[in-house]
């Protein structure tokens, strides 16, 4: 009788090791299923950029209540050129220095207008970066009709988290943006500091 009480609890202490084990796999099984892949991660990253964008929608360099927005969704280097250009556009609306903003319309498309919606079209990444195209469009207020275009976003990793670096003009029209974002805000910065040249 006393064998037979063993056997019985050496079984249960088998069977549930074994059902622990198979629990254990399932739930990493799960967790990986559910982890978003690092493109997704990247994707997200651009919508949230995006959204931002959409709610602000910013025309020339961003003031400085944009930009504390705007620094949760880019990368810090980014976020001092955009900071760098905004305070040699600030000087250039002071009464005496009789310049004016060097940028005018949206900074963060292809068009002076900007976008009213966004889709992620796809990511590239490379391990510590990205490269995502995104398609954009806006409606004429006027006849209703749409402009769509693509541009691409430059995204690397701060930390464990996915920012936009930069911004490539990809629009195909004549009167669209061209370059980089960076290059037009360094532009902005060295035309500041040389006003003569």
């Amino acid at each position: 009788m006393r064998t037979m009480k063993r056997s019985i609890k050496k079984r249960r202490a088998v069977g549930f090791r074994e059902t622990a084990r198979f629990a254990g796999a399932v739930l990493l099984l799960l967790t990986a299923c559910f982890q978003p892949s690092e493109e997704q991660r990247a994707k997200n990253a651009v919508a949230v950029f995006y959204d931002v964008y959409l709610k602000l929608h910013p025309s020339g360099v961003p003031p400085k209540e944009q930009q504390l927005e705007f620094k949760k969704v880019t990368s810090s280097g980014l976020a001092s050129l955009l900071d760098d250009a905004f305070m040699i556009e600030d000087s250039s609306r002071e009464p005496k220095s009789g310049s004016q903003p060097k940028i005018e319309g949206d900074l963060f498309t292809s068009v002076d207008e900007g976008a009213v919606s966004y889709k992620t079209l796809q990511c590239e990444i490379q391990k510590e970066s990205a490269a995502c195209v995104a398609e954009l469009t806006n409606v004429d207020d006027r006849n209703g009709s749409k402009l769509a275009w693509k541009d691409r976003l430059f995204l690397i990793k701060e930390g464990n988290r996915w920012v936009v670096d930069d911004i490539e003009y990809l629009g195909d029209r004549p009167f669209m943006h061209k370059g980089h974002l960076r290059d037009v805000l360094r532009q902005v910065i060295e035309e500041g500091k040389n006003p003569d040249d």
